[in-house]
């Protein structure tokens, strides 16, 4: 009986142990750059994390995402319109908490902002 019981104990930790998935979210994107990364705990259902792009045929901005995303979605679209503008989706998923987090800066970018700020600086005297 006691054996039984153990058994009963760690089937329980199993279930208990399992936790959902951590996924990074965008809160706002400019240039493609997003700022603010916030986590958020996936639904059951939804076992990957996504980055996606939709970029448009008109002279408009990509829009890039981040989130929870169930795996059976996680699909590339093409073709895609609406109200006459064309547009493509490219997303990239995985399966790791936290894995669709935000790219390092590129070290030309730092340095160029670097230096636009000294100029600045010396500019206005500071």
């Amino acid at each position: 009986m006691s054996t039984f019981l153990w058994s009963c104990a760690a089937l329980l930790t199993l279930f208990v142990a399992v936790e959902s998935l951590t996924c990074n979210t965008c809160d706002v994107s400019i240039l493609g750059t997003c700022l603010g990364d916030t986590p958020v705990n996936c639904t059951r259902t939804q076992n990957r994390c996504y980055n996606a792009v939709a970029k448009f045929s008109a002279d408009l901005l990509p829009i890039h995402a981040r989130g929870c995303i169930e795996e059976s979605a996680c699909k590339n679209e093409t073709g895609v319109s609406i109200l006459t503008v064309n547009y493509s989706i490219t997303m990239t998923c995985c399966s790791t908490n936290l894995c669709n987090g935000a790219a390092s800066v590129p070290l030309p970018l730092t340095a160029a902002l670097g230096a636009a700020l000294v100029a600045v600086w010396n500019q206005l005297g500071l």
